[in-house]
């Protein structure tokens, strides 16, 4: 049976302001704090696997605070496009630690409706609705691997991994644009981590190369502009040419 997943990221930015209200309270509140982060954008995208391990691409969306106007028009939007598609689950890397954790407290302020993948339902029977890929990966152990390592040891380029870390609030259209290529990238590399993942697992029919391919040139059809839309191409290239060059190894 196909499988399809929602790789969710969001992008946060520091409230000075609430961190003062907090400091006037505790001046050992620290700026790092969950509860004085705000959501200033995010993005999804959506990928299948069939029963045979063929990989698919569905849509990639992004919603960001000028698009929005605040934090509050960003995650309705975030809300509304989960509740949408309430049958998918999503897909994180440290979410339930920090993603949910932030979304939750924007729900709360806001008075917004959370959709069922992020909402706790203690006790909860089957599918799970909410996949965080970097408690899979660090299991019963005490190790955690930080995404952009991870992506790093499967050969994702480092110029594509160096994007990866967070990013400040935009102070220019331009800044913008970089923010709404940069949570889309995000969710792109969750995904190639979440292959490798199931492709380790030992998923039916699930080959490396050739989903890493499919995804990133699904991508690509629905984002040919993307800021680093020629770094992607010579990533896939020398996929192909992997995959070519093991043939010959093998013929």
């Amino acid at each position: 049976m196909a499988k399809t997943y929602i790789a969710l990221d969001a992008e946060f930015y520091w409230d000075r302001d609430l961190h003062e209200l907090h400091r006037a309270m505790d001046p050992a509140s620290q700026r790092r704090a969950v509860a004085v982060k705000k959501v200033m954008a995010a993005g999804v995208f959506q990928f299948t696997i069939d029963e045979e391990g063929r990989v698919s691409t569905g849509e990639i969306g992004s919603w960001s605070e000028q698009d929005w106007g605040d934090e509050e028009g960003v995650v309705s939007k975030v809300f509304d496009y989960l509740r949408a598609n309430d049958d998918k689950p999503v897909l994180s890397y440290g979410g339930l630690a920090t993603d949910v954790p932030i979304l939750l407290l924007a729900g709360i302020a806001h008075g917004l409706r959370l959709p069922p993948q992020l909402t706790d339902q203690p006790g909860r029977r089957g599918p799970r609705p909410h996949i965080d890929l970097g408690l899979q990966i660090k299991g019963g152990g005490r190790t955690w691997t930080h995404l952009s390592q991870l992506l790093l040891r499967m050969g994702v380029p480092f110029d594509l991994v160096a994007a990866k870390p967070s990013v400040p609030r935009p102070a220019s259209e331009a800044a913008w644009q970089n923010l709404r290529d940069h949570v889309e990238l995000d969710c792109l590399l969750l995904s190639i981590a979440k292959v490798g993942w199931l492709t380790a697992q030992g998923s039916d029919g699930l080959r490396l190369e050739p989903a890493i391919i499919a995804l990133v040139e699904g991508f690509l059809r629905r984002r040919p502009d993307h800021g680093l839309a020629d770094e992607l191409r010579a990533y896939t290239d020398g996929l192909h040419g992997k995959i070519a060059a093991d043939f010959d190894n093998a013929a």
